[in-house]
């Protein structure tokens, strides 16, 4: 049998707000964008790694490091207020225009840059095996977690207990690291299917989320300290 068509998409939209052209500040000597495209481009299961931006520069800098920029995006689709599922829906519907035979889609999130080699690959070999419609990396929370509604606190956990002892199924998800859904999903703009995989990492470094300076330091920080444990452009 041939292998799953699975296609990673890295969303780049150049006006960032909170940090001026943020995919291309340079960390670590790499702009930021080559991190998540390493990182796609590393995953054996993995075919094509599709820039999405609307940047020049950004497009520039992505074909370079071996993704493919098919267009630049339209204007609606790159402001503050467009929801990322559109993107994804924009750009699935134009790749299975031109093939069909793309089974699944993969969010890959430039703004989180730490990510080991084989994070990518083992999270889509659980998907395949687990036979689910997607896939969303988590933290599984063993902390107190609580949900406001409307003027009360609603506890989600099962109170104060040992850590190893709770029994709570409760996950923090970070879905820049990695989402892969199918593309009949996709296109439709719903990001995850209705049956969903957590998969679960305990890395806390792998959370750093570059939206500031400060974001961007702290990534320098724990990618120097750690070269030998992180995907490096």
């Amino acid at each position: 049998m041939n292998p799953p068509n699975i296609v990673a998409i890295v969303p780049a939209r150049g006006g960032s707000k909170g940090l001026p052209k943020k995919n291309l500040q340079l960390l670590n000597g790499h702009p930021l964008i080559t991190y998540a495209i390493a990182a796609a481009k590393r995953c054996e299961r993995i075919a094509r790694v599709i820039v999405a931006t609307d940047d020049q520069t950004i497009a520039d800098v992505a074909v370079r490091s071996g993704a493919e920029v098919p267009f630049l995006l339209p204007q609606d689709l790159v402001q503050d207020h467009t929801r990322l599922e559109d993107t994804f829906a924009y750009v699935t519907q134009w790749l299975l225009k031109q093939d069909p035979t793309i089974e699944y889609i993969c969010f890959v999130d430039p703004t989180r840059p730490v990510r080991p080699p084989h994070f990518l690959n083992d999270a889509l070999g659980a998907l395949l095996e687990s036979g689910q419609d997607s896939v969303i990396s988590g933290v599984h929370e063993h902390k107190s977690v609580w949900k406001k509604t409307d003027a009360r606190l609603e506890r989600l956990d099962s109170g104060f207990t040992v850590r190893q002892l709770k029994p709570d199924q409760i996950y923090v998800c970070y879905s820049g690291l990695i989402t892969c859904t199918k593309a009949s999903f996709m296109a439709k703009g719903e990001r995850l299917g209705p049956t969903v995989l957590i998969w679960e990492f305990d890395d806390h470094n792998m959370t750093v989320d570059v939206h500031t300076k400060d974001d961007l330091r702290l990534a320098e920080l724990i990618l120097n300290e750690w070269r030998d444990r992180y995907v490096i452009p």
